[in-house]
C-alpha cells in the first residue's frame, strides 16, 4: 500500500493546477470627495506601494498609502481646495521611497509636502521651499514624474498665463534637497507669453518627448504654435532633426510642427506625443477645420519635415475659447497616438462622452475608419450620471507608465470657469478598482 506522505505529494501535484484561481475584478471605497467642481487627483505606485492624493469631502488635502494588500493608511494635510479646478494635487515617489505631495496652487505660493520616512505617509511633513527663488512663490500646474533610473523630478509653472516660463527640478535622495536642473528656465515667454505642455513623456525609444503651445494671454483663444522638443536626460534638448536646442527655449528658437496661428482653436493641455511603428513622433490636437468647426488633427515628423493632417470630421461643434478660466469643453485630445499590431495609426479623443478611436493608414495617414470604443474597462465605468456630474478616472502611474489594471474614479461636476457655484453637490465616493488584464 501506498504510504500517506506519498499519497499527499502526488494529490497535491494533481490538484495544483486546480487551484489556480482566476483574478476577479474587485471595488474598494477609498473615501468621501469633494464633487461640486472638478480637481484632478493622483495615483502613483512604486513596486507594491500605491499612493493617492486627492480633496476629502470637507476640501482637505489628503493622501492615502497602502503596501500590496494591507489597510489603507491616510493623513490629512492643511491645504484647502477653493473653486479653482485648476487646482489639481499631483503626488510623486523618489528611489528612497519619500513620498512627495504638491498642489491647490494656481499662482499661488509653492504648497508642498515631504514623508520624512519611507512610505511613511504619517509622517508627511510641509517644507516652506524646494530649491528656493522667486519662482516658488507663483507656481502652477505642478507635476512629478520619475527618470528611467528612478530620479524624482518636478516641475511647474513660475508666472501666470500669458507671460510665464517653465522650470524643472531633481531630487536628491542622499541629502534629501531639491536643486534647479537648469541654470536657466527650461522654456522663457520672454514676459510675452507662456507655455502649455504634455509631457515630457518617456518613450520606448529612450527619449523623453515633449508638446506644447503658446498662449499671449489668459484667453484661451490665444493659443499659438504647436511646438516640439526631444530629449535623452532631461538636460539638454534638441530638435526633431537632432539640432540642439539652447535654452531656455523661446518662441523664437522651438520647433514649430504647425503654425496654427491665434484664434485657430488650438487648446493647451491637448498636444499628447506618441510613436509609430517606425519611431516617428506623432502629436494629436485640436484646431479649427476649413470649416470653422473643432477637429482632431495629427502630425507626424517624416523626411520632408511635419505632415499635418485633419482627422476627424465633426460638423456641429466649435469650441468657444474667447474665455478665461478652467472651461468645460466638449472635444478633448488627452491620449496619444500610437502604432497598432496591423501597423495602423490609432488617434483617440473623447467628444460630448464618447471616446472615439480613429483609424489612419500607416503610410498616407488617410483615415480609414472611425468607431466608438471604451477608454477604460466596462466595469469601471458609470452607468447614469446626473446632468452636469462626470465621471474622473485616472489609471495607477508606475514611473509614468499607465497601468491597465488599476484605476481611481470618483464624480464630480464639471469646471465652472474657477467660479462659485449657487449650491453644493453631495460628496461622491472615491474607489479604487482592480480589473485583471485578459
Amino acid at each position: 500500500m501506498m504510504n500517506r506522505k506519498l499519497l499527499l505529494v502526488l494529490f497535491l501535484l494533481l490538484a495544483a493546477p486546480l487551484g489556480v484561481v482566476a483574478a476577479e475584478a474587485k471595488v474598494e471605497a477609498i473615501d468621501f470627495v469633494w464633487s461640486a467642481h472638478r480637481a484632478f487627483f493622483d495615483f502613483v505606485g512604486k513596486e507594491d506601494h500605491q499612493v493617492i492624493a486627492y480633496y476629502d469631502a470637507s476640501r482637505q488635502m489628503s493622501v492615502a498609502h497602502r503596501e500590496s494588500n494591507k489597510p489603507w493608511r491616510f493623513q490629512k494635510l492643511p491645504s484647502y481646495l477653493g473653486w479653482d479646478s485648476h487646482n489639481a494635487v499631483v503626488v510623486g515617489i523618489d528611489e528612497a521611497g519619500h513620498i512627495h505631495v504638491a498642489g491647490n496652487m494656481h499662482n499661488d505660493p509653492l504648497v508642498y509636502f515631504r514623508s520624512d520616512e519611507p512610505y511613511n505617509v504619517r509622517s508627511l511633513r510641509q517644507f516652506a521651499t524646494m530649491a528656493g527663488g522667486v519662482e516658488e512663490a507663483k507656481v502652477t500646474y505642478p507635476h512629478f514624474f520619475n527618470g528611467p533610473d528612478g530620479r524624482l523630478y518636478f516641475k511647474h509653472r513660475y508666472g501666470s498665463s500669458g507671460n510665464g516660463v517653465e522650470l524643472y527640478k531633481v531630487f536628491d535622495t542622499e541629502t534629501l534637497e531639491w536643486r534647479q536642473l537648469h541654470q536657466t528656465a527650461f522654456v522663457d515667454g520672454e514676459g510675452e507669453r507662456n507655455g502649455y505642455f504634455a509631457g515630457p513623456t518617456l518613450e520606448q525609444d529612450g527619449w523623453f518627448h515633449l508638446a506644447w503651445v503658446w498662449r499671449e494671454t489668459p484667453f484661451a483663444n490665444t493659443n499659438h504654435d504647436v511646438s516640439y522638443a526631444r530629449s535623452r536626460d532631461l538636460l539638454s534638448w534638441e530638435t526633431s532633426d537632432g539640432k540642439p536646442l539652447e535654452l531656455p527655449i523661446r518662441l523664437a528658437t522651438a520647433e514649430v510642427v504647425d503654425a496654427v496661428q491665434v484664434g485657430g482653436g488650438l487648446l493647451n493641455g491637448n498636444t499628447p506625443v506618441g510613436l509609430d511603428a517606425k519611431g516617428r513622433p506623432m502629436i494629436a490636437y485640436q484646431k479649427y477645420g476649413p470649416d470653422g468647426n473643432s477637429q482632431v488633427f495629427l502630425s507626424r515628423k517624416e523626411s520632408s519635415g511635419w505632415k499635418s493632417v485633419q482627422v476627424s470630421n465633426i460638423g456641429d461643434y466649435r469650441a468657444d475659447l474667447d474665455r478665461t478660466g478652467a472651461l468645460a469643453l466638449d472635444l478633448y485630445t488627452k491620449t496619444a497616438p500610437f502604432s497598432n499590431q496591423n501597423n495602423e495609426i490609432i488617434v483617440r479623443a473623447e467628444f460630448r462622452g464618447d471616446d472615439l478611436e480613429f483609424i489612419l493608414d500607416s503610410e498616407t495617414l488617410v483615415v480609414r475608419e472611425q468607431r466608438k470604443f471604451d477608454r477604460y474597462p466596462e466595469s469601471v465605468q458609470a452607468d447614469d450620471l446626473d446632468n452636469g456630474i462626470a465621471l474622473h478616472i485616472r489609471p495607477l502611474r508606475r514611473s509614468g507608465e499607465a497601468s491597465r489594471e488599476w484605476f481611481i474614479a470618483w464624480e464630480a461636476q464639471r469646471p465652472n470657469r474657477d467660479r462659485a457655484r449657487e449650491t453644493i453637490s453631495p460628496p461622491s465616493t472615491l474607489r479604487l478598482h482592480f480589473v485583471p488584464a485578459e
